[in-house]
């Protein structure tokens, strides 16, 4: 029989206070803010769900669209985008009711099972419980891998399958089943769960782990979990309009999209002073095979390394250039800042000490450089107290979950709850799917496409931010209320105190908000309908 003793040690063992960490950061305030667009485009999808059973885009009121209707086919059936997340959060409805908690729980205790997994698979694979224990404490203390990991997104999701992935690839995969199985299915799971990081991730992985370790992929046993996968995606192939999206790429953007995505790594993933002495170490690993590390933790470091410049590589084909597709790398940018935390201590203890604290409380080290170099990506409208300055992250982080961000998609709900009458309908030029799923009205515009109503909407939300469609053409609900619309004549303007914010909840470390701006960019006007006898000729 166990100690008491051993007991107590074993429950304050240094993983479990960072699990604990780790789920306070992710589950405390989870519902604080509402779903912004794209959050509510899942929800919206996963509460017709319960529905119907399978994702349609109308559940009979409202249309969920941000493709101008391309994402659905003549049933409304959501042909877009993988099922995986919205059955994940139809789930999480299931259990615990349409709310914003319930939508966001599986996919923030998804992100907890992340810091285990990268523990566990350092510490399982190499033995090494300190830089196991370092990796999953930079995870946890990762701002931007919280914010994403709160999102009723696929993110968090695409990062455990990836993890899955390398744990099962580092175990015997090669004659046990059970290994071989899990990485089959992981695999198979990305793909539905996103297939953008399935190409972007799978493709460089499989061709980066034959160059490595060649002789670890027996042929036969390599065929058959490459045709158990592709058995697995084939009815996804089939049924989500991957070759219409396809269409869309655009070569012109591929250098613009890959200077982006490694301003994006360097500024929030791994600093540039890291990435350069990694790429001084393995010099000579670009012109001679002698190059690569024997040492089996190294070697597993390089790896992960490949992956991701891999994955930079490939999705710079893609048209958006968005940093959400690099989420899934987070955890695997951990370990391999764990590993070099490890060898700084193991060089000069007092080095390694302060290049934990600089990762683990700072962005310094990620910032201060790009700025040095004139390279620091910020867009016009972000300021001192976001992620994209130097700043401590943390505690921007602990600020809003204790003083509950002002979020612009909540006023417009509250608004609207208590302003708007039963049948109602309101056109917005942005944020109209928040609005679908929190009001019982119907909601137009947005980036839904053409608008064909049969009558004049009651109210009208004309957001600071114009808003332009793939083609940067004007989007069509933009159009509708310059052309068809006489607001001046028709409506009656109320100017409400709140900033008309971009986007509300979103997780993108570029636009996240933290606190209010101190100069507000401009405040919300809505627009209600005139009656007969309000009218002004």
């Amino acid at each position: 029989m166990a100690e008491p003793s051993m007991r107590v040690n074993r429950f304050f063992s240094p993983i479990i206070i960072i699990l604990a960490l780790g789920a306070f950061l992710l589950l405390f305030g989870l519902s604080d803010r509402p779903f912004w667009q794209d959050e509510a485009e899942t929800a919206g999808l996963a509460k017709n769900v319960l529905k119907y059973g399978v994702p349609r885009a109308y559940d009979g009121v409202n249309i969920i669209s941000q493709e101008q209707g391309r994402e659905y086919d003549g049933n409304f059936l959501w042909r877009w985008s993988p099922w995986m997340q919205i059955y994940v959060a139809a789930g999480g409805f299931r259990l615990f009711g349409l709310t914003t908690f319930a939508g966001r729980l599986p996919f923030a205790l998804m992100g907890l099972a992340c810091i285990f997994l990268v523990y566990r698979l350092v510490r399982h694979n190499f033995g090494d419980r300190n830089w196991a224990l370092c990796a999953a404490a930079l995870l946890t203390c990762s701002v931007p891998f919280l914010l994403y990991a709160r999102q009723c997104r696929y993110y968090s999701l695409g990062a455990l399958f990836t993890l899955i992935s390398l744990y099962n690839f580092e175990e015997d995969w090669q004659s046990k089943f059970s290994p071989a199985l899990l990485l089959c299915l992981s695999i198979g799971f990305l793909f539905y769960t996103n297939y953008l990081l399935f190409f972007s991730y799978v493709m460089p992985a499989f061709l980066i782990g034959i160059w490595l370790y060649p002789r670890e992929f027996p042929l036969k046993r390599t065929a058959i979990i490459a045709l158990s996968t592709l058995i697995i995606i084939v009815p996804g192939l089939l049924l989500f309009r991957i070759q219409e999206q396809s269409q869309i790429v655009n070569l012109i953007v591929i250098p613009n999209n890959l200077e982006n995505y490694f301003r994006d790594l360097f500024q929030f993933m791994i600093p540039l002073p890291i990435a350069a002495y990694l790429l001084w170490r393995w010099r000579r690993v670009f012109w001679t095979r002698a190059g690569i590390p024997g040492e089996p933790g190294e070697k597993f470091i390089l790896f992960l390394g490949l992956i991701i410049v891999g994955n930079i590589m490939f999705l710079s084909l893609a048209p958006q250039c968005e940093h959400r597709y690099l989420v899934h790398l987070y955890p695997v940018c951990a370990i391999i800042l764990g590993w070099v935390v490890l060898r700084a201590w193991r060089y000069y203890k007092i080095s390694g000490v302060l290049l934990a604290i600089l990762l683990l409380f700072t962005n310094w080290l990620y910032l201060v450089p790009m700025d040095w170099l004139q390279i620091a990506n910020r867009p016009n409208y972000s300021n001192h107290q976001m992620l994209s300055y130097p700043n401590l992250p943390l505690k921007l982080y602990l600020a809003e979950l204790f003083s509950p961000y002002p979020d612009v998609n909540r006023n417009f709900i509250r608004f609207f709850q208590a302003q708007a009458r039963p049948g109602d309908l309101i056109l917005t030029t942005y944020g109209d799917l928040p609005l679908q799923f929190y009001t019982p009205f119907q909601v137009i515009g947005g980036l839904q496409g053409k608008i064909s109503a049969s009558r004049q909407p009651d109210w009208v939300v004309s957001r600071y931010e114009i808003r332009y469609n793939r083609d940067y053409n004007l989007q069509d609900s933009e159009k509708f209320i310059r052309e068809k619309l006489s607001l001046a004549t028709d409506y009656q303007a109320i100017t409400l105190p709140w900033e008309d914010e971009p986007f509300g909840n979103r997780a993108d470390p570029y636009y996240h908000r933290f606190v209010p701006a101190a100069n507000p960019l401009a405040q919300v006007v809505i627009y209600k309908k005139l009656t007969p006898r309000h009218h002004v000729p």
